[in-house]
């Protein structure tokens, strides 16, 4: 790993985020801001920045509930807005006044389509890669297209099992529970190991405060989308083709003409793959990038 800048930035509700930027600073290289998933931290990035900082500045951070980053309780301080604002906060503090390719995995995905559906993050990005992260809003327009024509409805039914987990997540006091006694991480490390990644061992406390992603967003995006069209010009899709938990079609179909350019790049692995083939996933990231001048916001 390259050496670090470490700093805080502070995002709405005086939430602190802890950031690390590596490679060259912004002023005389592209930015690149990565956002890790749920079960991570920014140290889940850690090879893919190796192989990018030595031609990037690349910025990474701990999104709220994990790792040093603040821990709030409430619900609502999980809403996409609220997490959509957390990016635009890091890019101000670390990318110069200048425009960014942002990259997400996993909720970091759900983050940054959020962001590239804000008019005020948006201006901020000069494109936007997703891996293994589905889009709520569009995969909610997906299902109701599917009820009208059911062409898809295999595929549909297909994702419905790779999320059974989520229900779980929602169930008050239960899911909690589950993460205090030690048999959610417990579970999830086994079954991590067993998918090709170190196991994460993540802390109940992340644990606990990330299941708010999932009460806040899912199932209120996906009954009732807030938008059909991204801001955002260039988006460019990883397809994980081994991916346990995100399906190909709610990947590729379910976004059907939601950007004015939409590129996909499948890379043969699973949902880790940030952790597993960081080598394939930095090159299908800068694979992606648009070739569109950085400028100004």
């Amino acid at each position: 790993m390259p050496a670090s800048t470490d700093s805080w930035v502070l995002s709405s509700g005086d939430v602190r985020l802890r950031v690390h930027e590596y490679g060259p600073p912004a002023d005389s290289a592209s930015t690149v801001v990565l956002v890790h998933g749920y079960l991570s931290t920014s140290r889940a990035w850690d090879q893919v920045v190796a192989r990018l900082a030595p031609n990037y500045h690349v910025v990474t951070y701990d999104t709220r509930g994990n790792g040093e980053s603040d821990h709030p309780a409430r619900q609502e301080n999980y809403a996409l807005p609220v997490l959509a604002a957390d990016i635009g906060a890091v890019i101000d503090a670390t990318a110069g006044g200048r425009r960014v390719h942002l990259v997400g995995w996993d909720w970091g995905a759900g983050e940054g389509w959020e962001a590239a559906a804000t008019p005020a993050v948006a201006a901020e990005l000069l494109d936007f890669t997703a891996l293994s992260g589905p889009n709520l809003d569009l995969w909610g327009r997906w299902l109701a297209r599917t009820a009208q024509n059911p062409a898809d409805l295999p595929a549909v039914l297909d994702q419905a099992a790779r999320s059974v987990y989520i229900p779980l997540w929602n169930i008050p006091i239960v899911a909690e529970a589950m993460w205090n006694t030690g048999i959610t991480g417990a579970t999830l490390d086994a079954f991590i190991q067993w998918e090709g990644a170190p196991a994460p061992h993540v802390p109940p406390a992340d644990g606990i405060a990330a299941l708010n992603r999932y009460r806040a967003n899912v199932f209120q995006r996906l009954a009732d989308p807030t938008y059909s069209r991204l801001i955002v010009r260039d988006v460019h899709v990883i397809v994980a083709v081994h991916d346990l938990y995100v399906g190909i079609p709610v990947m590729t179909r379910a976004i059907e003409g939601a950007a004015d350019h939409l590129t996909f790049t499948e890379i043969d692995s699973g949902h880790w793959a940030p952790i597993t083939d960081a080598q394939q996933v930095a090159d299908a990231i800068v694979g992606g990038f648009s070739p569109q001048p950085e400028g100004t916001p």
